[in-house]
């Protein structure tokens, strides 16, 4: 029986001039090994801001993370998105799901000095990226969040924290695109989890060998999955990937990091799925008097 978990306390507070959330919660259905603690979202911060790995969000004792290759499937879909505006820089991780959009967590895109959502220009988005070089660069021209999604209640909406980012140049192609799934993964089924993260942010690192572990939901009664998965700041907007019939998939969005363990929860896909299937499968931007068409898969 799948385990259930809802957050019923937050606070925001400051670290190194990025807002983090910190998150309270009960355990509704018992979850073996589970104890209440902390919560703190996974917005990245400057490298600058580095402590030791034991006290890093989202990674134990034992760091099972590996630096791999952005060039090899399936990580071919996955890249840094970096946002630069003149009071506030950061970064996180983000999907291709279709050639010309990208998956991330909402809150990646708000900034929390500003209380206003990042213009789209400002949103910067590389494929293949590793250090000095990347596949590919594209800027975003629209951000579509999760309606449910509001950034002064993160407790209460966290279900909802995902965005769409429509990009200027089309980055994806047969092998660089992650579609999402269209059902919700089961408890105990294998993921991994990899993006740009603050303790090595040049590269991609990934846990490759970790699970669904339950499901949790926010106050608002909005499902989150519950993983396994070791990953720290600037994770937030990756991919849960999930391997079907020898296809990946996404399989959430992480958005959230329990503090001191390797532990982390990730939106469900069925409202950015069905934001993509209207109308017919297609979402209009318009730039520079310019329409574009971009298909989610």
């Amino acid at each position: 029986m799948p385990a259930f978990v809802s957050f019923v306390g937050a606070k925001v507070i400051s670290r190194s001039g990025h807002c983090a959330l910190a998150l309270a919660f009960a355990v509704t259905v018992a979850i073996s090994g589970l104890s209440p603690t902390r919560l703190q979202a996974e917005e990245s911060a400057s490298p600058d801001a580095r402590v030791s790995a034991p006290l890093l969000l989202g990674l134990g004792d034992h760091d099972s993370r590996g630096r791999l290759d952005p060039d090899k499937i399936p990580w071919r879909a996955v890249g840094k998105l970096q946002i630069a505006s003149v009071s506030f820089h950061q970064s996180c991780t983000a999907t291709l799901v279709d050639p010309s959009t990208v998956l991330t967590a909402a809150h990646c895109a708000f900034n929390p000095r500003t209380q206003r959502y990042h213009l789209p220009g400002s949103l910067h988005f590389l494929i293949g990226y590793d250090g000095s070089r990347n596949a590919g660069h594209a800027i975003g021209i629209k951000i579509e969040t999760g309606s449910g999604y509001d950034p002064s209640r993160p407790r209460e909406t966290i279900g909802s924290d995902w965005a769409l980012i429509s990009l200027d140049t089309p980055l994806g192609s047969s092998d660089r695109i992650l579609p999402m799934i269209g059902e919700l993964p089961e408890t105990g089924s294998t993921i991994m989890l990899g993006g740009y993260q603050q303790d090595r942010p040049l590269v991609l690192m990934a846990d490759t060998d970790c699970r669904i572990v339950g499901r949790v939901t926010d106050s608002a009664g909005r499902l989150l999955l519950r993983h396994n998965c070791t990953g720290t700041r600037g994770v937030s907007g990756a991919p849960l990937l999930i391997e079907k019939d020898g296809k990946w998939y996404t399989a959430g969005i992480d958005v959230a990091a329990e503090l001191g363990v390797a532990s982390g929860f990730a939106v469900v896909l069925n409202e950015p799925r069905k934001t993509c299937e209207k109308p017919s499968g297609r979402h209009f931007v318009s730039f520079s008097s310019i329409q574009m068409v971009t298909l989610c898969l």
